[in-house]
């Protein structure tokens, strides 16, 4: 089985990756929630910008996960709560819940694609329901190609500009471990970075400029917003 998509689902019953209906929880037992964002890259599109969230008590048993395995309070339980429930699976006492669809698009186990996990932008060891967070967190769910690299593009800008002036911007990723790495040929408002992982770009006129770095078959970086004076 290939490694990646192993990890996706977290490689046992106790780290299921993907479940969606809720049970209530027992005193004392995974109820306390914390607050963190979710967004989902589509293979095609942006599914969810970044939404802030916070995630309850219970658990996730969607697919037949058995309660008591997956906490509402991690990772698949703030994906739940993010996409309000719109997203599917399929549970396996082998190997956990295989991740169908979110929000639409669907993905399954044995395709081309399918769904990763990154947490604070470094692709994630452990499935959704084994993912503990904690206040900030920064979760992104993307479409990923088997054969593609396990990485998400970062975007770093100046927040204010002027106009007619050119400016700088940087595309890193995150590997699993380590600092960040540059990433070269990758395209921000029409500029392509270079092996530096950087690019320059003019902007003509005033106002918000909203940029973003997208390199094939990378996840796409959120959208970066300049002021442009």
């Amino acid at each position: 089985m290939n490694q990646k998509k192993f990890l996706a689902i977290g490689g046992a019953v106790a780290s299921l990756a993907a479940c969606a209906a809720i049970v209530t929880a027992p005193a004392g037992a995974a109820t306390v929630g914390t607050t963190v964002s979710v967004r989902v890259e589509g293979v095609n599109r942006t599914l969810l910008s970044p939404k802030t969230i916070r995630t309850h008590g219970g658990w996730i048993t969607k697919g037949g996960t058995p309660v008591g395995q997956c906490p509402a309070t991690s990772a698949a339980g703030a994906l739940d709560v993010a996409t309000k429930s719109r997203w599917g699976g399929t549970f396996s006492s082998g190997l956990g819940v295989e991740v169908l669809s979110i929000l639409g698009e669907k993905h399954s186990f044995t395709s081309k694609y399918f769904w990763g996990i990154w947490i604070n932008n470094r692709f994630a060891q452990l499935g959704a329901c084994a993912l503990k967070l904690h206040k900030g967190d920064k979760l992104l769910f993307g479409a990923i190609s088997d054969t593609a690299p396990d990485n998400a593009l970062l975007l770093r800008t100046p927040t204010n500009v002027t106009a007619g002036h050119a400016f700088t911007v940087k595309v890193t990723y995150l590997p699993g471990k380590g600092l960040a790495k540059p990433v070269a040929g990758a395209r921000v408002g029409g500029a392509v970075t270079n092996s530096q992982g950087s690019a320059t770009i003019t902007a003509r006129n005033k106002g918000t400029l909203f940029l973003r770095a997208a390199k094939r078959p990378f996840i796409r970086s959120v959208f970066a917003r300049v002021t442009v004076s």
